[in-house]
């Protein structure tokens, strides 16, 4: 979401001749919606327009009350063409929301902002009609911030990178990418590194959604680098534990006994040395993770493409978790594999044909070493 916010002494909106939404002293906010826009970035926008402090308290303190803090209004106003981007002189608007799901969109927002505030102080214009809006600006004072990703990636820029403020942010963005199958490499080793150096702050739910999301980017090193952002003390948890075997199993590519402990299939030993005395935790564990399952089927398909020259299909079905022939011909079109034998069997590569030849120079030549070697003196031994 991207929004301007404008503190005011009076605001209102009129469609037509018809007086739609107005506001004493308060804040008027226009707000565009983003094609991704989550209900994170929803939530964050509603926190940041309620407790942003643009009234003063005093003379000697200009920046020190929110909205909620003097009990003032908020006139909100729906405004796609904040996402307008130029194209020479022509105006380009793909990155806003489509126009139905904006509507359900923005109508949540307000609710959810009536609901955090209070109803009676929430005032709107009226959604994709052609409006007037009347601003006194009090100052003036214009505020713009965007979604949370973006103003999160500002966030952690330079030396506020370890700032504990944006812990709370952090976690709500690491929150969105479990729920809408997003990845950010910098946000999540940025919070872990935060939870090192501010412990009182730790919150081990955060954690372990971080560790399974670097799984869902295996075979990158994430994985290897998140766990070395958390302290030794923190280890002996069962289910970090439980995450870290998970791992192993990846890493391994013990594919067979990831999709039993998946299915809830696996049967645990007796042994002592048993990693899963309880598989029933990790379905229970990933069901969350939007998209977990088919990150590990692409996973797999990355191992094939480095390990296999042919690879049969039943054998290709049981590494993908028992997936059905139409998704592994889908995998199989869109890795480049070539199915012969009327769909047996698929071509994935020829690695002899990919073999790149090395000439080997000898930097150090006999003449570089013999003066070396007459000052050595090997005693003879019988």
């Amino acid at each position: 979401m991207r929004v301007v916010l404008q503190r005011v002494t009076r605001a209102a909106v009129t469609v037509g001749d018809v007086a739609v939404g107005s506001i004493g002293r308060g804040l008027c906010v226009l707000v565009g919606i983003h094609r991704d826009d989550t209900e994170e970035d929803m939530k964050y926008v509603i926190r940041k327009i309620l407790n942003l402090r643009v009234f003063p308290a005093s003379e000697q303190k200009p920046w020190d009350k929110s909205v909620v803090d003097l009990d003032l209004e908020v006139l909100s106003v729906s405004q796609f063409t904040l996402y307008g981007q130029f194209k020479g002189n022509k105006l380009d608007f793909h990155t806003a929301m489509a126009p139905a799901e904006a509507s359900k969109f923005y109508a949540q927002f307000l609710e959810a902002l009536k609901t955090a505030y209070k109803p009676e102080k929430i005032q709107d214009g009226k959604f994709a009609a052609m409006m007037s809006v009347d601003i006194v600006n009090d100052g003036p004072v214009t505020m713009v911030f965007e979604r949370l990703q973006s103003e999160l990636h500002e966030a952690i820029e330079g030396v506020n990178r370890y700032n504990p403020e944006n812990v709370s942010d952090l976690a709500a963005c690491v929150q969105a990418m479990v729920t809408e199958n997003k990845y950010d490499k910098d946000i999540v080793l940025t919070i872990l590194k935060l939870y090192q150096l501010n412990p009182e702050k730790y919150d081990e739910i955060v954690v372990r959604q971080v560790l399974l999301k670097t799984l869902m980017v295996l075979p990158s090193s994430d994985f290897a680098l998140a766990k070395c952002l958390i302290d030794t003390n923190r280890l002996g948890s069962s289910e970090l534990r439980r995450i870290f075997d998970l791992g192993a199993v990846l890493e391994s590519c013990n594919f067979a006994v990831f999709w039993r402990l998946v299915k809830g299939t696996y049967k645990p030993t007796t042994s002592v040395s048993e990693q899963f005395k309880f598989p029933q935790e990790i379905a229970k564990m990933i069901k969350p993770m939007v998209g977990f399952e088919e990150a590990i089927k692409q996973y797999v398909c990355r191992v094939i493409n480095v390990t296999f020259q042919n690879i049969e299909k039943p054998l290709l079905s049981r590494l993908l978790g028992g997936a059905s022939d139409n998704e592994v011909n889908a995998l199989a079109k869109k890795f480049g594999w070539e199915a012969k034998e009327n769909g047996k069997v698929f071509f994935v590569a020829n690695h002899d044909a990919t073999i790149k030849t090395r000439n080997i120079d000898e930097k150090i030549q006999f003449g570089h070493v013999a003066d070396l070697l007459t000052t050595i003196q090997t005693p003879l031994t019988l």
